[in-house]
């Protein structure tokens, strides 16, 4: 203890021979607050040159900040434009067999789902005394015509006037008339398929009376086969009849056909104009009211093949790519041609160009990047 005291008083004793005159004379609390003063002022001057050192330390082992991003240069081709219509299957002809004369049903000669031939009996009504009819009006025939030979035989004679003659000749044509009406009312029994084709319902059975109008099958020509949809009035100047076109069936089956019907008159409530693409069924494998997608080829022009994931919106909405031109990211709208088996088509983009595929999300329109990649997508 002491020799610390004695410390003390020696750096006392110390302190006031350095110290200079005016600091001697000016009173204590003015000797505290300027070495406040300097002390703070020294802390201060070295945390801002600590800071200094610090950001200089990390701004030297930081890298160099610009992104990368992966590119892919797309080049353009020839390729057909291609519009799309949704649109769904039907039958080019189709039939509801329907009676001609009344009567209770005789017979039924089909299954629904069977395939039948032109002038097949499908449903055979009851004669009832048809055929009588029919008889007694051929015999009426022979009458008239043996009584039509008499009066010619007698008029040679002068026995008959020329106005019995065709009086006679009147009357024979009338009995053949009402035969030829007798045997239609008996053929109009069997009620006949107008075309080969499938029996795809079936309206009666046996003992069922029918009447005039009634329906006894519906039957549908298995080929050709139709996909109908509907464009735009400023999509219909680019169709033309006998122009190749496509349908892609829900199922994912695809038929290849021409365009056989373009209205031309629009739909008063739509607006739009009716299309027809006659397919091909030989095997009658196509149903009537199946959903497709028709595509119709329309024009050439230079497109790219292009991922749909590397599409972007800009802030507008409008759909594109972003591409890197000079080191710089910018954005491109795009117009999509076809997105069919063999990919997505677009239009609207230099002849060469590297894209972004990876980090296209992540960069903005005009931000300076590195590129890595830049390989020709196969």
């Amino acid at each position: 203890m002491d020799t610390l005291h004695g410390l003390i008083a020696f750096l006392t004793r110390m302190w006031d021979r350095i110290q200079p005159d005016f600091w001697r004379r000016m009173k204590v609390s003015y000797r505290w607050a300027i070495g406040i003063l300097i002390f703070a002022s020294l802390w201060i001057a070295s945390g801002a040159f600590s800071g200094n050192s610090q950001q200089s330390a990390n701004a030297a082992a930081r890298p160099d900040n610009i992104p990368f991003v992966r590119v892919a240069i797309l080049e353009a081709t020839d390729r057909d434009s291609v519009l799309t219509i949704r649109g769904r299957t039907t039958a080019l002809h189709s039939v509801d067999l329907k009676a001609e004369v009344d009567g209770v049903v005789k017979a039924i000669h089909f299954d629904k789902g069977d395939h039948v031939k032109a002038g097949q009996v499908l449903c055979e009504i009851k004669l009832k005394d048809r055929a009588a009819k029919l008889d007694q009006a051929r015999a009426l025939v022979v009458q008239k015509a043996k009584q039509h030979e008499v009066d010619l035989d007698l008029a040679k004679n002068g026995f008959r006037s020329t106005t019995q003659v065709d009086q006679s000749a009147a009357e024979l044509e009338a009995a053949r008339a009402s035969e030829q009406t007798m045997a239609i009312d008996l053929e109009n029994t069997r009620i006949k398929a107008p075309f080969d084709g499938l029996v795809d319902d079936r309206y009666v059975d046996v003992g069922d009376y029918m009447r005039p109008g009634d329906k006894c099958a519906l039957l549908i020509a298995p080929e050709p086969f139709l996909a109908v949809g509907d464009v735009s009035e400023h999509e219909v100047s680019q169709l033309k009849v006998g122009a190749p076109a496509s349908a892609t069936l829900v199922t994912g089956e695809t038929v290849q056909g021409r365009i056989r019907f373009v209205a031309s008159r629009a739909d008063d409530a739509t607006r739009t104009f009716r299309v027809e693409i006659e397919l091909p069924n030989p095997d009658g494998k196509l149903r009537v009211g199946v959903s497709a997608d028709i595509r119709i080829p329309v024009k050439q022009l230079m497109a790219q093949r292009i991922s749909p994931g590397i599409l972007v919106l800009d802030d507008n909405g409008v759909v594109g790519v972003r591409a890197v031109q000079n080191g710089v990211v910018r954005f491109m709208p795009v117009q999509v041609v076809s997105d069919g088996p063999d990919g997505m088509w677009v239009s609207g983009l230099p002849d060469r160009l590297a894209v972004i595929t990876v980090g296209q999300s992540f960069v903005i329109d005009g931000e300076r990047v590195k590129t890595i990649g830049g390989k020709t997508p196969t």
